[in-house]
């Protein structure tokens, strides 16, 4: 969401140990810190890929995936949203999926999860207003920025795409 730089060293391998944990914290650091009382709308890129994760745990009843789990698969939708909607590179898409699953986390939406599931507790993301559903999406790697222009169509593309 911040760091392009940072994305090629998880890619290439970087373990998970101290220099990622640090990294990623000073990254929340960097943004929590521009957007301390939560006013200019940063913090949220913070959220990039729970809108669908979050709605994934609900219809699940908490009890499929773990939350790093959801928010994986949520992270694929949303980099598809990007592709459609921010001009994300297809190629970037698929490198973040590609990275997801290296590190384990599932990328697939199984068939029973539909939009018609998802969308009654997309809804009540604390993103949405008034119902409006609102998405972390990528203009690349690295820079992540909310929106609110993505149709249920798109969603109902991205969600086929990561199945």
């Amino acid at each position: 969401i911040r760091d392009a730089d940072f994305f090629r060293e998880v890619e290439n391998g970087l373990p998970v140990g101290p220099r990622m944990v640090r990294r990623c914290c000073e990254i929340k650091a960097e943004v929590v810190g521009a957007d301390e009382t939560e006013t200019t709308g940063l913090r949220a890129i913070l959220n990039f890929g729970h809108t669908v994760g979050h709605a994934l745990e609900a219809i699940s009843e908490y009890g499929r995936w773990l939350h790093g789990e959801a928010i994986a698969i949520g992270m694929c939708v949303a980099a598809e949203l990007s592709v459609k909607r921010s001009g994300l590179p297809a190629a970037d898409a698929a490198r973040i999926r590609a990275l997801l699953a290296a590190r384990g986390l599932p990328v697939k939406l199984p068939a029973e999860v539909t939009l018609a599931r998802l969308l009654p507790a997309m809804r009540l993301d604390k993103k949405a207003e008034a119902g409006q559903l609102r998405f972390v999406l990528l203009k690349k790697l690295g820079e992540a920025f909310t929106s609110d222009a993505v149709t249920e169509s798109d969603l109902e593309e991205a969600i086929n795409v990561c199945r």
